[in-house]
């Protein structure tokens, strides 16, 4: 540290120097005057003495100059380094408070951005986005120290989150098991009292309301990265699988389906497909009037199958649908946490489907005025279902006669429409009927499977005869719960593989349009 001017000692050589001056000052004043009064005769010595005093004095005097000078000249020389040194000393005293500012500043951005990003993103188990970048690299102390907080924080969301999950599967099972005890229960009392048409009505309504309580169960469970554990053991025609789905949503009168009725899907993703649509449908009889009908068409297409649902609501503006159609197509998943507090789960669950099963979904306007739903099924999980009474079906050449109208039909909700066709009996139907033909070629066959669907209108029909559509209030007790117990028996699906000859409990009805794709 530099020392100020005052503490500076002076040269050694000086510091003797003024008392010998002094010294000498005394004796040349001294010398003439102690010979005069003592009047001695040593007077020329006395003189002698005196002058040499005398030059001794005026050359001391002359060098203690020059030493003063040189002094001078040294303590300005100091006072100059000194200031040199304390201009130093602040100068790096200024870097370093700058440095350590910006260092200050550097490891609040960073706390900043860890707070900001990183630690949402390590809540929410998303990438690490990684520190920012700064003018001066972050002390390795710092840096680490964050990676560790942050890293402590992604393990415990993570096992927060796991735990939640579980949870949340498991009370979606027990839910989802209560709604089947139900729907078992009502079944058996329907059948222990099949005289009531009151009793039937009120088991088919309870039946339906719990079937509304097992989607919403499965739908969270998918939500949390769970899938159906039902599986179908035979394929089953799109339409069918159309109505299957409308039979799991509340206004399932108001769904009209219409389209090829010999396109089908395998097996394994019938119930996947059959959820997603019903949540799509579900959404349509939500946004649309009360007293509208949602169509839903079936046709096929040069990579598949189109299911397209329309719905004749407001529609959505270009950011929500532009939001909506990301969600929708699985291109963003969201989860439990990202349904918001008044949960909409039905794009969340139809955006899972897609992304783990292929489908392509999209939304967009309908000239409805509405949303139109569109999903792509790919051919690799299309398989045709040949027509009722075909060689392939494995019924006799000859045919019975076709039935009068609205007598042997299948049973049909009110609002619905049958789309499987008519076969006479003198007019046999070709074995092989290709999915679609473009150009005058055709293009490759889907493995055909045979398909019970309408075997009631093939036959001579229950002994009673079955009501005629759209007749229900001629329609018998029995037979009214023959077409209600048909329609809702179209939204379950096989709890456990294997479990029974048709896959569910002994105890649950089925019926040939619902249970014509499961073993």
């Amino acid at each position: 540290m530099a020392r100020s001017p005052a503490s500076i000692p002076p040269p050694r050589r000086t510091q003797y120097l003024w008392p010998t001056v002094l010294s000498l000052a005394l004796i040349t004043f001294a010398a003439p005057v102690v010979p005069l009064a003592a009047g001695s005769a040593a007077g020329p010595v006395v003189l002698v003495v005196y002058l040499a005093a005398a030059l001794a004095v005026l050359t001391l005097l002359v060098r203690l100059r020059g030493q003063h000078r040189e002094a001078e000249a040294g303590a300005a020389r100091s006072l100059r380094e000194a200031g040199d040194q304390a201009d130093r000393a602040a100068l790096r005293d200024t870097e370093w408070r700058r440095r350590a500012q910006q260092q200050s500043d550097l490891v609040q951005a960073e706390v900043e951005h860890a707070v900001k990003e990183r630690l949402p993103a390590a809540l929410a188990g998303r990438e690490d986005p990684g520190p920012s970048n700064g003018t001066w690299p972050l002390d390795e102390n710092v840096t680490g120290l964050l990676d560790r907080l942050l890293g402590e924080v992604r393990e415990a969301a993570e096992y927060r989150e796991e735990s939640q999950r579980l949870a949340l599967v498991e009370l979606a099972s027990r839910v989802q098991t209560s709604a089947h005890r139900i729907q078992a229960a009502v079944t058996g009392i329907a059948d222990r009292y099949p005289g009531d048409a009151e009793l039937l009505a009120s088991t088919m309504r309870v039946d339906h309301a719990a079937t509304q309580q097992a989607r919403h169960a499965q739908s969270l469970k998918v939500l949390c990265g769970e899938w159906p554990g039902q599986q179908w053991q035979k394929p089953l025609a799109l339409v069918d699988v159309v109505r299957a789905a409308s039979g799991r949503i509340v206004a399932f009168t108001r769904v009209e389906v219409s389209g090829d009725p010999d396109v089908g899907i395998a097996a394994p993703v019938v119930e996947p497909l059959i959820h997603l649509l019903a949540e799509l449908l579900a959404n349509a009889t939500e946004y649309s009037p009360p007293s509208t009908a949602v169509p839903v068409t079936v046709r096929t297409v040069q990579r598949g199958a189109v299911i397209e649902v329309d719905d004749g609501g407001l529609g959505l503006d270009e950011y929500r649908l532009v939001e909506a159609r990301e969600v929708a197509s699985g291109r963003r998943i969201l989860g439990v946490g990202d349904v918001g507090e008044i949960p909409q789960t039905g794009f969340a669950v139809v955006g899972r489907f897609a992304q783990r099963h292929g489908f392509g979904v999209d939304l967009g306007p309908s000239p409805y005025g509405g949303v139109r739903g569109v999903v792509l099924i790919p051919t690799h999980v299309l398989e045709a279902i040949d027509p009722p009474g075909s060689p392939a079906d494995g019924s006799d050449a000859q045919h019975p006669p076709a039935p009068d109208s609205g007598a042997g039909q299948s049973p049909t909700v009110p609002g619905q429409t049958s789309q499987s066709p008519e076969i006479p009996a003198e007019q046999p139907v070709q074995q092989a009927i290709p999915l679609y033909e473009q150009g005058g070629e055709r293009t490759r066959r889907l493995p055909r499977r045979r398909s019970r669907r309408d075997e009631y209108r093939l036959s001579d029909g229950p002994p009673d005869g079955p009501p005629p559509a759209g007749s229900m209030s001629s329609a018998t007790p029995d037979e009214a719960g023959d077409w209600m117990e048909q329609f809702f028996e179209g939204g379950r699906s096989v709890p456990e593989p294997g479990s029974g000859q048709d896959g569910r409990d002994d105890s649950s009805p089925h019926t040939p349009d619902s249970a014509e794709g499961q073993a």
